[in-house]
């Protein structure tokens, strides 16, 4: 199997098929995650192989990820990395035209984008990983 199947189910049932309701609800209420990670598990299934322990092998990681942010969970292990770490560690300075309400923005964008890397990564380990085994 190639990992470019596995991508593009991951990235159509992550991203095309996640709705705001899915999206906002996965982490605080056990249904909204459950139909989440279905509707996740069969496009990945769609474009790998319709295998039972591949399904179980997909939905079980991402269930966990998912329900429980460990995305998050691995950042603030890590002591996070944002954009506001990185400027008052004396690296770069704020702009001077730059006012505390855009800084704030910045830091919030940058760290939605280094969430949203985290949790891809986790879930794009645990399909690599599983599709090794049981591919």
């Amino acid at each position: 199997m190639e990992f470019s199947n596995i991508l593009l189910g991951h990235l159509v049932g992550d991203y095309l098929l996640q709705n705001k309701w899915m999206a906002i609800g996965k982490s605080s209420n056990f249904c909204n995650c459950c139909i989440h990670v279905l509707v996740y598990t069969f496009s990945v299934l769609i474009f790998t192989s319709f295998d039972l322990l591949w399904a179980m092998s997909i939905f079980l990681p991402h269930f966990l990820i998912d329900r429980y942010s460990l995305a998050d969970k691995w950042l603030s292990f890590i002591n996070s990395r944002s954009l506001g770490d990185f400027i008052l560690n004396g690296k770069q300075n704020i702009p001077q035209n730059m006012d505390f309400e855009n800084y704030h923005v910045l830091r919030g964008g940058f760290t939605a984008l280094v969430y949203a890397v985290a949790d891809n990564t986790l879930h794009l380990i645990c399909l690599w990983y599983f599709a090794k085994i049981i591919l």
